[in-house]
């Protein structure tokens, strides 16, 4: 998409951007839209049938359990219900987590590419339609999925330490030592702020390995690091907003499960209502943070001249 290089871009630019981009290729971005809501809703339902369940079984245990005596035979059975569907939850939900992450990874893709190819400034690599789309992206998938697998394994290995450093909070909570206690707190915050910016750049080195073939993995993530630096408030407005966006949905799937109890068509239809408003937040997300790569990429470009910034990715690519 041409855009006059001399003008700086507004600091909500990319946001407008991310917007307004899917109605720049309508015929494609109906059929991507179709096919974010179809796996969305089969997660959520998924979701539904499967987790939920289990684990409003066991909150009614629970309470049966405070209401029971200690020691007699409901109280022994409760408790040992209560382990066995604390297990089954455990793997029925790592089971939906891994399924969700493949299917959300898949369509994020997709969608990327969808963005990319229409946010191409010479419109000769636009795809139109969800055929030619998934052609485009079938030739050039090598990369993104390098780097997403890449940039998956930095992140568990991101978080493995907070997930230790929580577990010290609560440690140090139990034995009340409030100096260490502090001090732990702080760190935690900090780790999650440092582990917010280095989720987006992970995301971010995955719009560079789609709309840069040939740049993928590790040089992906430094080529986004470096695009991203000097950004953070921008950073800071885009996580803070798709956020938002997401949290401000989450009501309407609240809602859903509470009317399935009275009223299954309207929590059906709530939660219908749901996966459009969750598939247009992650849409947005998307766009947005390709429209944040592009201007990034064109504000170095007119700063390094025309071939300037086409020649360093060139050479990163090759080193």
């Amino acid at each position: 998409m041409a855009t006059n290089q001399n003008k700086t871009p507004s600091f909500f630019n990319f946001l407008k951007e991310g917007v307004l981009l899917p109605s720049r290729n309508r015929r494609l971005f109906t059929a991507v839209c179709a096919l974010i809501l179809v796996s969305t809703a089969l997660l959520v339902l998924g979701n539904d049938l499967a987790v939920q369940p289990i684990h409003n079984q066991i909150q009614l245990d629970i309470k049966a359990l405070s209401t029971a005596e200690p020691g007699s035979l409901q109280f022994t059975k409760l408790l040992q219900e209560i382990q066995n569907d604390t297990k089954e939850l455990l793997l029925v939900t790592m089971r939906s987590l891994l399924i969700a992450i493949v299917i959300g990874s898949a369509i994020r893709i997709v969608v990327l590419f969808a963005a990319v190819s229409t946010y191409s400034s010479d419109g000769e690599q636009r795809a139109t339609t969800f055929g030619a789309l998934l052609g485009q992206a079938k030739a050039q998938i090598k990369g993104p999925l390098l780097t997403l697998a890449f940039v998956y394994v930095l992140e568990i290995v991101c978080v493995v330490p907070l997930v230790a450093m929580v577990a010290l909070v609560g440690f140090l909570v139990l034995k009340q030592y409030l100096v260490a206690l502090l001090v732990a707190s702080l760190l935690v915050i900090a780790a999650s702020v440092c582990l917010v910016y280095f989720s987006f750049i992970c995301s971010f080195s995955l719009v560079v390995a789609v709309a840069e073939p040939g740049c993928h993995g590790a040089a992906a993530l430094g080529k986004a690091w470096r695009l991203a630096n000097g950004k953070k408030w921008q950073i800071v407005l885009y996580v803070a907003v798709t956020g938002a966006l997401a949290s401000a949905v989450l009501p309407v799937h609240t809602l859903a499960r509470t009317c399935a109890g009275n009223s299954v068509v309207l929590g059906l239809l709530l939660g219908l209502v749901y996966a459009v408003l969750l598939a247009l937040v992650q849409l947005f997300a998307v766009c947005a943070m390709t429209a944040f790569y592009y201007e990034r990429r064109e504000s170095i470009g007119s700063q390094l001249g025309a071939t300037g910034y086409a020649k360093v990715a060139t050479e990163e690519a090759n080193a």
